[in-house]
């Protein structure tokens, strides 16, 4: 009798080994080429599990949930769009929910970009979302009017929690400078909108309680400084000298000099390639021409990295007054008088 319980035992063991393996890896919910299933915010492994039951996605909602436990990934299942291709089986079905490939998409934001290369970039990649994207662009890239209010109020979840970084950003002005340049994943099916704001949130990652510290104990505030360093990305390249120009402009700011940065006017003629601008550029009545206005323009003219905002935090203090950028290799030629300057620009810039 033992001997049989026992054979009975190795038997009944077996065939649910067999049954088990063959319901995750051999049995197929549907024969069809590939199904695809949308995981919302915040749905539960067993309501996921249910469901995908309900539409035939799987066998059995059980095991599924028990798969799930034993691959360790009940507590990883992320929202998105999944596609599963032929055989649809359970195995399948999870490792389309364990490769992030299967739903997410690779993005990157260039150093120096300002909003329209980011909707440009957008355009070119197809990436949609039900935001009008002209909502989070400056002024001068949505029309000409420089009284434009930008309808922000649409956005105040985007202060909601706040985020430290946006604390003395005005509200006249577009989120230009506030996303931090980088490579993302983001889901396929993600909005411009939810886009965005992981942009923005990286950027206020990017502040240290110290350096907000520094930047009030020298008496600036957070969107001067993304101003600056928006400039200091466009004007120069390498980090020294990025903190030399750094004092030069917040010495030409604190005296109330025009800043005479030409790619300020540049952002604000909408021009594309090399910051060079004509006298007819610097004619422009845009608050962003520096060379008209004294101070700082309005807002940032692109978005910095995080390198040209440790640049406008802490500047390298020097003698000069006045640099130029040269069109072929990009060397910056510095001068303490304005007739050395000149002399700079008739000899590389001519």
């Amino acid at each position: 009798m033992k001997k049989l319980i026992f054979f009975l035992a190795i038997i009944i063991v077996g065939l649910s080994l067999w049954f088990l393996y063959s319901e995750i890896y051999s049995t197929e919910a549907q024969y069809t080429d590939q199904v695809s299933f949308k995981i919302e915010e915040g749905e539960t492994v067993i309501a996921l599990a249910n469901r995908l039951e309900e539409q035939q996605i799987i066998r059995h909602g059980w095991l599924f949930k028990k798969y799930l436990s034993w691959k360790g990934l009940d507590r990883q299942v992320r929202r998105g769009t999944f596609e599963v291709l032929s055989p649809i089986t359970l195995a399948r079905v999870v490792e389309a929910l364990s490769n992030p490939s299967t739903n997410e998409r690779e993005i990157t934001v260039i150093p120096g970009w300002d909003l329209r290369d980011i909707a440009e970039y957008f355009q070119k990649e197809e990436i949609m979302g039900e935001t009008n994207f002209d909502a989070f662009m400056p002024p001068v890239a949505v029309n000409l009017s420089l009284t434009r209010q930008l309808p922000q109020d649409m956005f105040v979840d985007i202060y909601e929690p706040p985020f430290q970084v946006l604390q003395d950003k005005p509200w006249s002005v577009s989120f230009e400078g506030y996303f931090a340049p980088d490579t993302y994943r983001v889901y396929k099916d993600a909005s411009v909108k939810n886009i965005l704001l992981k942009l923005i949130k990286e950027r206020d990652s990017q502040f240290s309680e110290q350096m907000y510290a520094d930047i009030k104990a020298q008496g600036r505030s957070i969107h001067s400084v993304l101003i600056i360093a928006s400039i200091l990305e466009r004007e120069v390249r390498t980090s020294r000298d990025r903190r030399f120009v750094s004092d030069i402009f917040w010495r030409r700011y604190d005296r109330n000099w025009a800043l005479q940065a030409d790619s300020t006017v540049h952002y604000a003629v909408g021009k594309k390639g090399s910051i060079a601008t004509t006298a007819e550029d610097r004619d422009s009545l845009s608050p962003w021409n520096t060379y008209k206005y004294h101070g700082l323009p309005p807002g940032p003219i692109s978005n910095p990295s995080l390198d040209s905002i440790m640049a406008a935090i802490y500047p390298e203090e020097n003698d000069y007054w006045y640099f130029l950028t040269t069109f072929d290799t990009g060397e910056v030629k510095y001068a303490e008088t304005l007739e050395d300057h000149n002399k700079n620009v008739w000899k590389y810039l001519r």
